[in-house]
């Protein structure tokens, strides 16, 4: 072993030659650079190596030549011998390692992903190697014929081989076999439209074009996920000027397959809409003339004024919402007719009339969501006399979807018009025949009443608190604790205490409500045994209820004892809470405990 290593750093002598007489690195850096390799040699020939061995030496050669890079810079030198050394060490070290641990493919991807930079040529070798591993991965078929294209496009023989070995082994890969499609289309558009081949009857572009649907062809056998062609017609529409008659097959295939899938009539509307008509591609198609090449007889995309293709885009949505009846359907009918209004610079009218007749007929269909009954309330609420249409618009609506963000919609558009009576009727309403989920229309009634500052918002917030209070709902607790907080602070401290006293004892029980009667006690700015005594009232009433499971409870009333009332009844409180408490409960009281007195320490 002393020998090999000896041997291996003999090889490295010229380069460290090079780092001295180039003053890259002094004479102490090159010892250190020395002994290092001699380690990291070590542990890649000893008897049991890993994965990590190797992967430390080729991170640590990675480092070195990106230090010879910035020292060429800051020295205005050219130090490729350097680097040209380490390089091919790395790729050596790549090359050792894979032939030792070929599963792992995160290391077949850095070795490619260094090549690319530092040795290019090498790549495509390099991906065949991974492929005989790791060829049950589609993708990597796709980054190999990818790469060896883009690095040359003379290799297209190589480039199709590679893609028709992935698809035997993945015929129903959508990236391998859109990535063929592509690839092939690209060559189509490259070849020469001339009519100079065999009796001058077709041009190497319309081969290359047979080819292209021989592939799409092959693929339909396989794939029939929707997706799949809706991106094989992106592609086509870069090539507008050569795929018409491509188009038309892709969309008659879809037509047939996906008849009432709502993503093929939004991709038919959305066509429409930025210039690709499906009236040119069916007057292409009978267009049999041979006198030009198809490149030549495409309409130019766009021709039509962005009037008409709006109509038109139009006129394929409201085909497909009568045909499938689809609250899906809708959605993307009313989705499209909101990010055409989003550019107001052009056809400003039509567009909005466009997405108000959207929501007319989307209400009338009783298939509209709230998301946009939420927009058509916004826009009716802009306009005088809006608000009474929008209240008739909700209110029909609430017959066949009675969610709480549609009695939201409603409720806010009585609050902003002012109606209390209405608010007060559709509340009750709402709490008649709604349970816990109605919370957040609660909350919104309450606050409305409570931003009118009169003796009627008063009277009513009384109403409502007391329904929340006696609710045996536990998500209104929280309704009980912000009742509290409002007697508190609009009404007096004795009302507050009073009410707390009744619902203290009132099912079902909340800690929050204890706690947020503490925290209103804590801000009286006069304390006296009275108001101590209210505060330990607090406490008493969260260990009476929650003593037994809730460590936390006794620590904070310890604490209360401790900072604010009388420290002789310390010890007696500790006592009762390890009697009380559970038994699995008392380590974390006894550790809370003890944490509660360190920071009280530290802070004094």
């Amino acid at each position: 072993m002393g020998e090999f290593i000896a041997e291996m750093q003999e090889r490295l002598l010229p380069e460290y030659e090079q780092m001295k007489n180039y003053n890259v690195f002094t004479a102490d850096q090159v010892r250190e650079i020395v002994g290092r390799r001699e380690r990291l040699f070590l542990k890649i020939n000893k008897s049991h190596q890993t994965i990590t061995d190797y992967l430390e030496f080729i991170l640590y050669e990675k480092q070195m030549h990106t230090t010879i890079v910035e020292k060429e810079k800051k020295m205005h030198v050219k130090l490729t011998g350097l680097k040209n050394s380490i390089s091919i060490r790395i790729m050596r070290l790549y090359r050792e390692a894979l032939g030792k641990f070929n599963h792992d493919k995160r290391l077949w991807s850095n070795w490619i992903k260094f090549s690319k930079k530092s040795n290019p040529v090498e790549v495509a070798g390099i991906y065949e190697k991974m492929l005989l591993y790791h060829g049950d991965v589609a993708d990597y078929w796709v980054d190999a014929a990818l790469w060896l294209y883009e690095f040359n496009r003379l290799n297209i023989d190589r480039v199709k081989d590679i893609l028709l070995r992935g698809l035997q082994r993945h015929p129903d890969s959508v990236t391998l076999n859109k990535c063929f499609f592509d690839i092939m289309l690209k060559e189509a558009a490259l070849a020469s439209d001339e009519r100079n081949l065999a009796e001058n009857t077709l041009s190497e572009q319309d081969i290359k074009l047979e080819r292209v649907e021989a592939v799409y062809r092959n693929s339909m056998a396989n794939i029939t996920k929707l997706d799949y062609f809706v991106k094989l017609l992106e592609t086509c529409e870069d090539h507008q000027e050569l795929t018409g008659k491509l188009q038309r097959m892709i969309i008659d295939d879809m037509q047939e397959k996906f008849p009432r899938e709502p993503g093929l009539w939004d991709l038919l509307a959305q066509r429409e809409l930025r210039g690709f008509h499906l009236g040119d591609l069916e007057e292409e198609e009978l267009d049999t003339s041979d006198e030009e090449p198809a490149s030549k007889k495409s309409r130019s995309v766009n021709a039509r004024s962005l009037k008409r293709r709006i109509q038109l885009c139009v006129t394929v949505y409201k085909s497909a919402v009568e045909e499938l009846q689809t609250q899906e359907m809708w959605n993307l009918y009313l989705d499209a007719m909101l990010a055409l209004n989003t550019d107001g610079k052009t056809e400003r009218i039509l567009k909005q009339q466009c997405l108000a007749d959207a929501l007319q007929a989307g209400h009338r269909s009783q298939m509209m969501g709230v998301r946009h009954y939420s927009i058509l309330r916004k826009m009716l609420c802009t306009a005088p006399t809006g608000r009474e249409a929008a209240v008739t618009i909700l209110t029909e609506a609430l017959k066949n979807d009675s969610s709480v963000e549609m009695y939201e919609l409603l409720l806010a558009t009585h609050i902003q018009s002012e109606s209390e009576p209405l608010i007060y009727e559709l509340f009750n309403k709402i709490q008649k025949s709604m349970g816990s989920e109605a919370l957040p229309l609660w909350r919104n009634v309450i606050l409305y009443y409570r931003t009118r500052q009169d003796s009627l918002g008063a009277r009513r917030l009384d109403e409502i608190y007391g329904l929340a209070c006696k609710s045996a709902f536990p998500e209104f607790a929280e309704l009980r604790s912000d009742y509290l907080r409002y007697l508190w602070q609009e009404r007096s401290m004795d009302e507050a205490r009073k009410e707390y006293a009744k619902l203290a004892i009132q099912p079902p029980m909340s800690l929050g409500l204890h706690r947020q009667m503490v925290q209103l006690e804590s801000s009286v700015a006069v304390r006296d045994q009275a108001s101590l005594k209210y505060w330990r009232m607090c406490y008493d009433f969260m260990a009476c209820y929650f003593g037994k499971t809730e460590p936390r409870v006794w620590v904070e009333y310890l604490t209360f004892e401790r900072d604010h009332g009388e420290t002789k009844n310390i010890s007696l409180l500790a006592q009762r809470a390890l009697t009380t408490l559970e038994p699995q409960y008392v380590p974390a009281f006894e550790a809370e405990r003890a944490l509660a007195y360190v920071g009280a320490s530290v802070v004094g």
